[in-house]
């Protein structure tokens, strides 16, 4: 049934059969009822859900609701735009407008003056101009009106919080507004457009949560993989190379400990844009975790992913304020090609990682290519890790001791104490190899607590047998010294083997002049109070700085065995060697020069006032048992 303009209407129909005497029907009594409204209602719904069901797009079920709502009332055309996070209107569904309008008005920015959708959405309130021609609203827009359109009623779509999402407009052939059939079209449809929009929302943002990384906004490292693979599907089907790229801030955690985590964040967010910048639209970034980000390249060669990594450096070492202060970021980039270096992008990731790995290595702030001869050396090192883990659990280390000679008499100040380690297939292992590694992997607090076990063991026999070694000296990490309860077990370990704390001597490294983490100074200060001698290890070649050296209660201070071995050079080398002694002295600190090899070396240290001496010209490092026989022979010769 159709109303006298042709519109459809639905009715609801129930016949009475009205009957003769003999109880045979003669007429009927019709009762219709117009039931448009819920009609209306029921097939709207009914399609649009059902779109909604099948997943369906959402600009085609905005383009089902616009042609639905047309075939109901054809005199209309329908519109439905979105406002995007920015404001602007965005096209969705006009499908008997013309595509140039549509077009036109795409990127409109809503306002109070911006046609009848850009300010129903601006107002969040219905605007109906029944004459485009003359209304000022339309007076920047009324250019882009296709001829024979001349009024135009919107509606803003709300969503459940409120927020206008969306308008829904009618145009009109004559210069009218809309009638009660149109009041209930947009009754029906705006909810429904407003379930749809909210849908599309929300899966935009879980989208946004699953692939995305939610601090920087890059993809992240479920979507870089993804992408990555089918960029390497597409070089491989062009014959072409492709580059991925590494990235790790170099320093990043002392930032983030020094000015907190949320200057960390700037920072993160910074380089993440800066990436960006320099990548544009060549390649893809993505976060990995931490402050390691990734780039990937297609059709790059390693001539051209030089020039990127050169960018990327030097974009990012330009000076930037975070919280407050001026930072210029270093990183270390690993570079893997594809065809080459891998054929997948989870072999690619890993070997830029070893390259990234190796730029560190190298001194920071560069970048490094993968080569094999670099995987074969991480397959060394991880079968060497392997290893030392074994070592570590099982206990087959050793330590051997290098006696600490005072010049004047010939006597032994102490003995430090030093880790070796004689692998089963490489034979002997440099600590400068493995102690490194034990850091890197973890391992170095376990190491720690065993060399202080042993020592101590090894003192307390020594002191049982009657052989006079006044103090033992242990190296710790850095490290070692975040751990609030390492004074009480110290504490309870010399107890344990009737030693007082002088008996020991802990050498820490100028690192810690800068180490800011919140126990360090408090542990130093809790060792100090047992009594145990706190050494300063290489003490001239890193961080030095007297501001720094009072705050700690230092015992001890180690030249450097760099100073002493250009001694016989004299000038520059015997000057620091001079003024190390006389801080030494200034401060009332024993000054002990290490690695001292030469008759010469030792004679003008001596000269220079130093107590005590240590190096090859003395002992080697030996076996316990070894020192012992050291000791008598030196006992046997005098």
């Amino acid at each position: 049934m159709r109303d006298l303009i042709g519109r459809p209407l639905w009715c609801s129909v129930v016949a009475n059969p009205i009957l003769d005497a003999r109880g045979e029907p003669t007429h009927s009594v019709m009762l219709l009822t117009d039931i448009t409204h819920t009609k209306l209602h029921e097939v709207l719904q009914n399609k649009v859900l059902d779109a909604l069901v099948r997943e369906v797009p959402l600009v085609a079920v905005m383009d089902l609701v616009c042609r639905e709502v047309e075939r109901i009332a054809p005199e209309v055309k329908a519109s439905i735009l979105r406002v995007d996070v920015n404001g602007r209107l965005r096209t969705l569904a006009g499908p008997n407008l013309p595509d140039s309008y549509s077009q036109a008005i795409d990127g409109a920015p809503i306002g109070p003056r911006t046609g009848s959708c850009g300010t129903a959405a601006y107002r969040g309130e219905p605007v109906l101009v029944s004459d485009i021609a003359t209304d000022p609203l339309w007076d920047d827009y009324r250019h882009l009106v296709p001829a024979g359109l001349m009024a135009c009623w919107s509606s803003p779509i709300k969503n459940s919080e409120g927020r206008v999402i969306g308008t829904f407009a009618f145009y009109y052939e004559q210069n009218r507004g809309p009638d009660e059939l149109h009041l209930r079209l947009v009754d029906v449809s705006l909810h429904l457009c407003a379930l749809a929009l909210e849908r599309d929302e929300a899966r935009a943002h879980i989208r946004q949560l699953a692939f995305y990384d939610a601090l920087t906004g890059l993809p992240n490292r479920s979507l870089l993989m993804a992408e990555a693979e089918q960029a390497i599907s597409r070089c491989d089907a062009e014959g072409a190379e492709l580059a991925v790229l590494f990235i790790d801030l170099d320093r990043f955690k002392q930032i983030n400990d020094s000015l907190g985590h949320p200057a960390g964040d700037e920072l993160l967010r910074l380089v993440a844009a800066r990436l960006q910048a320099v990548v544009r639209e060549q390649g893809l970034v993505g976060r990995l975790s931490g402050d390691e980000f990734v780039v990937v390249l297609p059709n790059c060669d390693g001539l051209q992913a030089t020039q990127v990594a050169e960018r990327l450096l030097a974009r990012l070492a330009v000076a930037h304020r975070v919280a407050g202060v001026s930072l210029i970021t270093l990183a270390s980039v690993g570079i893997s090609l594809y065809p080459s270096n891998g054929q997948d992008m989870e072999t690619l990731l890993h070997r830029a990682d070893m390259a990234m790995y190796q730029a560190k290595n190298g001194g920071r702030g560069s970048f490094r290519f993968f080569s094999e001869e670099m995987n074969q050396r991480a397959q060394e090192r991880l079968a060497l890790e392997s290893s030392l883990r074994e070592a570590v659990r099982h206990q087959t280390l050793s330590l051997h001791y290098q006696p600490q000679v005072r010049l004047h008499d010939g006597s032994i100040h102490a003995v430090e104490a030093l880790a070796r380690w004689r692998h089963p297939q490489m034979g002997a292992v440099a600590p400068s190899r493995f102690i490194p590694l034990a850091e890197e992997c973890g391992l170095i607090g376990e190491l720690s607590q065993w060399v202080l076990r042993e020592a101590c063991r090894q003192l307390a026999d020594w002191r049982q047998r009657g052989i006079e070694i006044p103090a033992v000296a242990v190296n710790l990490s850095p490290s070692d010294f975040h751990d609030q309860d390492l004074p009480h077990n110290l504490d309870v370990l010399l107890r344990r083997h009737g030693l007082s704390g002088s008996d020991l001597v802990v050498e820490i490294t100028e690192g810690m002049l800068l180490d800011n983490h919140p126990t360090t100074l408090a542990t130093l200060h809790a060792l100090a109070e047992l009594g145990v001698r706190l050494s300063m290890d290489d003490f001239g070649t890193g961080y030095s700085s007297l501001s720094y050296l009072h705050r700690l209660p230092i015992s001890e201070l180690k030249l450097d065995r760099s100073f002493v071995a250009d001694l016989a050079g004299g000038g520059t080398a015997l000057a620091l060697t001079d003024a190390v002694m006389n801080i030494g002295r200034s401060l009332e600190l024993t000054v002990i020069a290490e690695g001292v090899e030469e008759t010469r070396q030792l004679e003008m240290l001596h000269q220079q006032g130093y107590p005590v001496a240590q190096g090859y010209l003395f002992s080697r490092p030996l076996p316990a048992a070894a020192l012992e026989e050291w000791m008598l022979r030196r006992v046997m010769a005098s």
